[in-house]
């Protein structure tokens, strides 16, 4: 017997739904040695959940498996049953019914899949149990084969961390206690960019602990992968972030989608919302520029299965929608050894856009699908959760973005800077300074060529980012003091204010004794995209960011807001002539730029 995947119980009241569904007369009783579901006489526990279906549709697409059961460790006279559904069904099939009588732990019964499961109509099945004697108990189940895995996995499982020792230790500890992943072949990397931990906190064979010099999440990945590689003995990697909750049946469930896997595949695991665990965030992305078909703007991520209630069914069954997506996130995301051979190692971007940048690669050079095969899902803080987006990062994104499109497309220099022209304004109306300085900052450097990423000291280059960053700084207010009503007011609309703020920069090059004092109150929320109407010759300007719930304030500034605009153009009319060779130079580069060479140099480890 080999197992598929194990039946878990839940381990906190607020993920409950995503394990098991319990009638009123069931419950959880935690035992000294073991936990088990008790039951009372005509109860039923469903397992019509996120982390207990069993997505049939992917396992017959992906695997070579033909034969699936399952095992479960009852006491007591029972009724199992065992349905089916699928995506955009409302109706149910139950495919399989049994009775079982007298059953003991110690003899688990076996429910065989139908062999329906391998048909085009395959779907999303799950189990549901009713106990017919007075009392009964569920202890243990697994979802098995006895076919024997197609090829050995080894997985060189890298994470790199910037003084978050806490969650690092909680994963590195989650994963050596699972009695079920000890039998498997990994090693974690530990990438520790902040030099803060220690040796001894992970005194184990299967950890290694790396020091590393701050070079971002791109260089601390890069270089866990480095050092896997040298080993030369994983067929696999997987990368995960620092901050991430994980449960790891996610990763024994990679470990066995990979041993049965028909083709070499990319894993990209589900981002669930840390703030509300039965949400889940994100399950892949396109990168918009690709999609302009689909109306996506230049440069932009748009996640797929966003915001999803995972304890509804029909989201469920909405997850067998399988889309041909561009990326998965780095909170969790596996490839193996022979991808990365033919690809090359991670940019050096230091943070932003390097997953992205990633995976791009591993679709057109290496020609492989990236899919996300729920539930294979971590627990990662979401965006919104985020109070205030540090300015800095803004710096990477534009710079990373710009240079990604330069070696994976052929976006059109006009088109590139109007995008670019279209969010600077937004930032100068609004008197956002210190997100503008960063995306001019951003651009510039681009346009500098792949000589500047060879040349420059990313450590060093930080430091300079931060401190810029910090020239214009914007405040972030109570909640307390304001009424939110207040702030969705629509703005004046009137085409001469609209002409004349446009003309006027939003009073920036208005004379100074036409600025008025009071300060314009605006909302930054989906439809009201003409909220910049409300800082025409304001001093100031109070926003309110729906999705965050916080306030900002900032403040005119007409001097910086007329010189960032007067060095955007400056940089935009040289890059008339310069982007086709730019284009050309980051894409004929960045061959070089993920090579075991440079990176070798990078990390100052050539001899």
């Amino acid at each position: 017997m080999n197992v598929i995947s194990r039946i878990q119980f839940p381990r906190m009241p607020e993920t409950s739904g995503l394990y098991m569904k319990f009638d009123e007369g069931t419950s959880l009783s935690p035992c000294v040695d073991e936990t088990k579901v008790m039951f009372h006489q005509n109860t039923i526990v469903s397992f019509n959940t996120y982390f207990h279906s069993f997505y049939e549709k992917f396992y017959g697409k992906y695997t070579e498996l033909k034969s699936v059961y399952y095992l479960l460790a009852l006491e007591g006279h029972f009724i199992v049953s065992l349905y089916r559904e699928h995506h955009e069904q409302d109706e149910r099939e139950l495919i399989y019914k049994e009775s079982f009588e007298n059953c003991q732990p110690g003899e688990p019964i076996k429910i065989l899949l139908p062999h329906s499961w391998l048909d085009e109509d395959a779907g999303r099945v799950y189990l549901e149990i009713m106990c017919l004697s007075k009392e009964g108990f569920f202890t243990e189940g697994y979802v098995a084969t006895d076919e024997k895995p197609l090829r050995e996995v080894s997985l060189g499982i890298i994470t790199c961390t910037f003084k978050k020792e806490a969650y690092i230790k909680k994963t590195v500890d989650n994963l050596l206690k699972d009695n079920f992943i000890k039998c498997k072949n990994f090693k974690i990397f530990i990438v520790d960019n902040g030099k803060t931990l220690k040796e001894q906190d992970f005194y184990h064979s299967n950890v290694q602990l790396i020091p590393n010099r701050n070079l971002g999440g791109s260089g601390g990945f890069t270089r866990g992968l480095y050092e896997a590689l040298q080993e030369d003995k994983y067929t696999h990697f997987l990368f995960m972030d620092d901050d991430i909750e994980l449960n790891s049946e996610s990763i024994y469930r990679l470990f066995t989608l990979y041993e049965y896997a028909k083709d070499d595949f990319a894993v990209a695991g589900g981002w669930l919302d840390l703030a509300k665990k039965h949400m889940l965030y994100e399950a892949g992305a396109f990168y918009g520029e690709k999609h302009d078909s689909l109306g996506y703007k230049a440069f932009s991520v748009n996640p797929l299965k966003r915001n999803l209630d995972l304890q509804n069914s029909t989201f469920l069954n909405s997850l067998l929608k399988e889309e041909d997506f561009d990326y998965g996130g780095f909170w969790f995301f596996s490839c193996s050894q022979e991808v990365v051979k033919k690809i090359g190692l991670l940019m050096p971007f230091f943070i932003q856009r390097d997953d992205i940048e990633f995976c791009l690669r591993i679709k057109k050079y290496a020609g492989n699908k990236i899919i996300f095969f729920p539930p294979i899902s971590v627990w990662h803080e979401p965006s919104y959760a985020i109070s205030k987006q540090p300015a800095w990062l803004i710096y990477y994104v534009w710079r990373n973005s710009l240079i990604t499109s330069c070696i994976h497309s052929s976006l059109k220099y006009m088109d590139a800077i109007k995008h670019i022209l279209r969010s600077l304004i937004i930032e100068l109306f609004f008197f956002n300074y210190s997100y503008a300085v960063m995306l001019v900052k951003g651009f510039e450097d681009c346009m500098k060529g792949p000589a500047f990423l060879q040349s420059i000291d990313a450590e060093t280059l930080h430091s300079t980012i931060l401190e810029l960053s910090k020239r214009y700084e914007s405040q972030t207010l109570s909640c307390d003091n304001y009424l939110v009503e207040d702030f969705y007011q629509k703005p004046e609309e009137s085409s001469w204010k609209k002409i004349i703020s446009i003309l006027t920069l939003n009073g920036h090059l208005l004379p100074s004794f036409l600025i008025s004092d009071s300060q314009a109150l605006v909302v930054s929320a989906p439809g009201h995209s003409k909220e910049w109407l409300k800082g025409f010759a304001k001093r100031k300007v109070l926003m309110f960011k729906e999705e965050k719930n916080t306030f900002y304030q900032y403040e005119l500034n007409q001097w910086a807001g007329i010189k960032l605009l007067s060095r955007f153009l400056k940089i935009a009319m040289t890059g008339v002539i310069k982007w086709s060779f730019i284009s050309r130079h980051w894409k004929n580069a960045s061959k070089e730029l993920v090579s075991i060479k440079f990176w070798q140099a990078y990390f100052g480890l050539t001899t």
